[in-house]
């Protein structure tokens, strides 16, 4: 697979094995990657560090939040447009994601490494 080197990659995951399971995937293909379970402590790391996220993969919502309101937050605060990729089951989420309520990238579950993968690189060559 195409290495994603140089790319930052912001994952945003409640459940810490999967979290960990996503990192481990993301960093084999070469980027970097901050993960947490807590948006506000990833930008933390993000401000502190100066890192320049290229990618964030979210949850499409978080808490009532949906993920096209914590990119602008990102957005605001980094000064710069970052896509998101996001992955669910819920059939309703996946409906209205097709039918533009809202933004990103959204992947069914399961998804394959491949299709994430490809989902990742899509997101990067549009920006």
């Amino acid at each position: 697979m195409k290495s994603l080197k140089g790319t930052t990659v912001l994952v945003l995951e409640h459940n810490a094995i999967l979290r960990l399971g996503v990192e481990a995937l993301i960093e084999s293909w070469e980027a970097e990657v901050v993960s947490g379970d807590n948006f506000e402590d990833i930008l933390k790391v993000v401000e502190e560090a100066h890192l320049r996220p290229s990618v964030m993969l979210l949850p499409p919502t978080d808490h009532q939040v949906t993920a096209d309101r914590l990119a602008r937050r990102l957005e605001t605060d980094l000064g710069y447009r970052v896509p998101w990729i996001g992955i669910t089951a819920d059939f309703s989420l996946l409906q209205r994601w097709r039918a533009g309520e809202f933004g990103g990238t959204l992947l069914e579950m399961p998804c394959s490494p491949e299709t994430l993968h490809a989902a990742l690189l899509d997101a990067l060559r549009k920006e």
